[in-house]
């Protein structure tokens, strides 16, 4: 038997290899070139990448989950109506995944860099950024937005990406899923390469476990697809948008709250309010999916300006019996609108999930002015939760969701800590903008998306509950409705993440990306969760051992801080595929958890070179650590001290029970 399946195992890699074989000699005939990289490099229109052999599209995950591919193009030869047609993905058993679709993959031009942005009509302050952090030099061409256009004219000597996406909805049974991908063109054979899926045998909750939110406002939509603002147009086009940002794991809505309730003055001087718009802007997020919090919009002016007064924003009113339109100031028109709110969230049930903008960026210069105005908002609405983006610790407990930018809160990460406990009910969250640069991760045009990719497993691992940035859909306004390329003002990028199409909003590879790190993010809750759940099982003896020690340990292989972390696309893949396979393993009996001291991640030095090995079995269970079997105490735990050699740092744990036998290994680095 075992024979005969290595027989069928070999044949199918020479079928494979046949398969690809043809494909290559066939592009040579027609002189096309395709190549299969990562979905984590950025491609150029003058540069053809070479991918790995064989030449197949290759999907890893769980169900519930997006994945995507990317392969290129090339031709010597100009190739008119250049299109690719997908296969649906099918399973020996038969089952089928139809949902896979694919995007011709856009440049945007760069004008000039990230670092380039010194000038005093550009934000942030880019005087230096390491060498090798930008990708590529400006003037230059930069792949990013998910083209809508099907068929192409294939310019001869230039690349062209294109951008491949399976979707595995939430019970798609796991194994092997095969198809395939043609390129077609006038005058060529098609082109054909191979899709292999694998689908883990697990799924990522519907529930999103960490907030995200990217800034945008309802005038860019309005205007990008010329509906009238709160016309039926509008609100069938924003439905779209919600949709899009709930599919990218978005559970954060930004509300402009004072633009969608209307104030009016009644006959006597009294103050109504209409909630119609209000409502049905939050509906749309909600039944979309993006219904994790309502971000309700700043009630002052920008903190961020030493030598700026601070204060509060005007409220539009509306005489019901004239029409005509004033605007009063913010000391009187948002105390009663503000008590106005807080009662109407609560009778829509919507109270806990509100959170109240006050001014933002405060900094230690202008702390002080922050704090009087969020007195007035906490006196006038004391149930609604207020954020800010901000620059410095030290909010007095008017503050109750912190977004400090990411090197901000690496500075001074345990006063934000101490300050911000998630238990005691408070969040703590960060941001990036036009900073940080340099070696700190961001998603500008010209960094890498590795950089992009490990934004949120700092939120898992520095438990970090949310992330903030402002552009998704700004700087549309500084084009004509075609090149909608970097916002003059900011680094290349920082402006916005989607692209508005004809239909509705066009991703962007980035986009893609952030949606990866946010996925990831659940792969390693998911690990905690399920060591957590063993835990309980093994009972008190588990108690040392941290829910979230291995899923810490694993995503330490790759992020140490927020500004020391591993770009290598590869060792960022094969660290996900770990996490896989032990989310995958540790409920597999026999049961038993442990942790070392140190863990793998940190060199241990000679002297001599020991770990402790701490761990828990179930009952009956025998462990042998090296080879030499361990003593186990009457409630499971056991102990060991382990000497470890220069050639010889590989630990190897053996757990039996019942004919059942499960073996972990752990390396260290000996120095």
């Amino acid at each position: 038997m075992k024979g005969d399946g290595f027989l069928k195992g070999t044949l199918k890699l020479t079928l494979l290899s046949l398969v690809c074989l043809l494909a290559f000699s066939s592009n040579k005939r027609a002189g096309l070139e395709i190549s299969v990289i990562s979905p984590m490099e950025k491609t150029f229109p003058d540069i053809f990448p070479t991918g790995a052999a064989p030449r197949v599209l290759s999907f890893k995950c769980a169900a519930n989950e997006y994945e995507p591919a990317q392969f290129v193009i090339r031709s010597p030869k100009a190739i008119q109506g250049v299109t690719i047609a997908l296969s649906e993905l099918v399973s020996k058993d038969g089952h089928k995944l139809q949902d896979i679709h694919w995007n011709f993959v856009g440049f945007i031009p760069l004008d000039s860099n990230t670092p380039d942005t010194t000038r005093a009509d550009r934000c942030g302050c880019h005087d230096r950024v390491p060498e090798g952090e930008v990708i590529r030099l400006a003037p230059c061409k930069i792949s990013d937005p998910l083209l809508e256009d099907e068929v192409v004219d294939l310019e001869a000597n230039t690349t062209l990406p294109v951008w491949v996406t399976v979707h595995v909805p939430s019970g798609t049974p796991a194994g092997i899923y095969e198809g395939e991908a043609r390129v077609k063109g006038q005058g060529i054979e098609d082109e054909v390469i191979p899709i292999e899926l694998e689908v883990y045998p697990f799924e990522l909750p519907k529930e999103r476990n960490m907030y995200l939110t990217n800034w945008f406002m309802v005038e860019h939509i309005s205007k990008a697809h010329n509906v009238e603002l709160f016309s039926e147009k509008f609100w069938d086009m924003l439905g779209k948008y919600a949709k899009n940002m709930a599919e990218h794991r978005q559970n954060v809505v930004y509300t402009p709250w004072n633009q969608l309730i209307t104030v009016y003055r009644e006959g006597g001087g009294s103050w109504s309010y209409d909630y119609a718009n209000f409502d049905r802007f939050v509906q749309t997020f909600m039944d979309a999916g993006v219904d994790g919090r309502i971000e309700l919009t700043h009630i002052g002016t920008p903190s961020l300006l030493r030598h700026v007064e601070k204060g509060l924003y005007g409220v539009k009113v509306t005489d019901k019996k004239t029409g005509e339109t004033v605007r009063v100031p913010g000391e009187e028109g948002l105390p009663p609108l503000l008590g106005s709110l807080q009662k109407h969230l609560e009778e829509k049930g919507w109270l806990e999930k509100a959170m109240l903008h006050v001014s933002d960026e405060p900094n230690y210069y202008t702390i002080d002015d922050w704090k009087k105005l969020a007195r007035l908002a906490k006196k006038h609405a004391p149930g609604i939760k207020t954020i800010d983006a901000v620059s410095v610790p030290g909010f007095d407990g008017l503050l109750d969701v912190a977004v400090p930018l990411s090197l901000a809160l690496e500075g001074e990460f345990e006063l934000y800590k101490n300050e911000f406990q998630q238990g005691a009910g408070k969040e703590l969250w960060f941001y990036t903008c036009c900073i940080p640069y340099g070696h700190y991760p961001n998603r500008f045009l010209d960094y890498p998306l590795s950089d992009l990719r490990v934004l949120h497993w700092m939120n898992y691992l520095f438990d970090v509950s949310g992330y903030l940035h402002w552009g998704l859909t700004f700087g549309w306004e500084e084009h004509d409705g075609t090149n909608f390329g970097p916002a003059k003002r900011f680094p290349p990028g920082d402006s916005h993440l989607i692209y508005p199409g004809k239909e509705g909003p066009m991703n962007s590879i980035r986009w893609e990306t952030q949606r990866e790190s946010l996925e990831d993010f659940e792969y390693f809750t998911l690990l905690e969760a399920k060591t957590a759940a063993i835990k309980e099982k093994l009972g008190p003896a588990a108690d040392p051992i941290p829910a979230d020690f291995r899923s810490k340990e694993i995503g330490g292989k790759i992020v140490k801080t927020f500004s020391d972390y591993v770009e290598d696309v590869d060792a960022i893949y094969s660290v996900k595929e770990l996490l896989a396979s032990e989310i995958i393993e540790i409920d597999k009996e026999p049961l038993f958890l442990f942790m070392t001291t140190p863990n793998t991640n940190i060199p241990v030095k000679i002297g001599p070179a020991v770990i402790k090995l701490q761990g828990v079995v179930e009952e009956g269970a025998k462990v042998k650590v090296n080879g030499v079997e361990v003593e186990i105490l009457p409630d499971g735990g056991f102990v060991e001290i382990v000497q470890l050699e220069i050639d010889g740092q590989v630990v190897k744990i053996e757990v039996e029970k019942d004919g059942k036998k499960k073996t972990i290994e752990r390396e260290f680095e000996v120095i």
